[in-house]
């Protein structure tokens, strides 16, 4: 009987792994995409990640739970497992904590009239308008080429969290993993050259243009 249901739990679990993943890849509605944020104190254009579903977070804490329950029930008959576990659980639930408190970031990227702004795995960077001197996009970053250095502020562990990605003194990576098929390269190019545009982000009226965007995607 016990192995029955030990067999149904793990089936049961798994069935909701796939689904959380799967999940992630639904589409997000536009104004839950593209939305107001507010970065040093001024209003601007936030482009949240364009996928995700909070099914997948409480997954993750139920995984989080089980790892714990695992590992204490392991302590005495094998203690390395138990160990093993028990220090996986204290990451997950430190990158969890990370999250739910802001300190982590989804890499969302804010456009403000000063600069643009992300925070992304801990890593928080914030570029000056007048700093920038041109965008490379690849398939999974934004390589922002710069006048002079940007340095990141971490928010987290460096085993854990970082930007990864090119950190050199004329360009920095900005990752887009998730985020929406805006068109990044022109809009970075009319507000780094242009003062009068840039003051548009404060309002409500750049926030509906880009959900009519999103919206007109197929």
């Amino acid at each position: 009987m016990t192995d029955d249901v030990l067999g149904w739990g793990m089936i049961a679990l798994l069935a909701t792994m796939v689904a959380a993943v799967a999940l992630l890849w639904r589409r997000r509605p536009p104004e839950a995409v593209v939305t107001v944020g507010t970065v040093r104190g001024q209003r601007g254009l936030a482009i949240h990640p364009w996928r995700g579903h909070w099914f997948s977070t409480a997954v993750a804490w139920l995984l989080l739970a089980l790892l714990v329950i695992w590992g204490l029930s392991e302590i005495g008959s094998n203690n390395y497992a138990a160990g093993f576990f028990l220090v996986c659980a204290l990451l997950m639930g430190y990158v969890g904590w990370c999250r739910v408190t802001g300190r982590a970031g989804d890499g969302t990227i804010t456009l403000t009239p000063e600069g643009i702004h992300q925070l992304y795995a801990g890593s928080e960077v914030f570029i000056d308008w007048d700093d920038v001197r041109g965008l490379v996009t690849t398939p999974k970053d934004f390589i922002v080429e710069t006048t002079r250095p940007v340095i990141p502020t971490q928010h987290m562990l460096p085993l854990v969290g970082g930007r990864r990605g090119l950190v050199m003194d004329d360009a920095i990576t900005l990752p887009r993993r998730g985020l929406p098929p805006l068109p990044f390269q022109d809009m970075l190019y009319l507000y780094s050259t242009s003062s009068t545009a840039r003051d548009e982000l404060g309002g409500d009226e750049v926030v509906e243009r880009a959900r009519g965007l999103l919206a007109e995607l197929p």
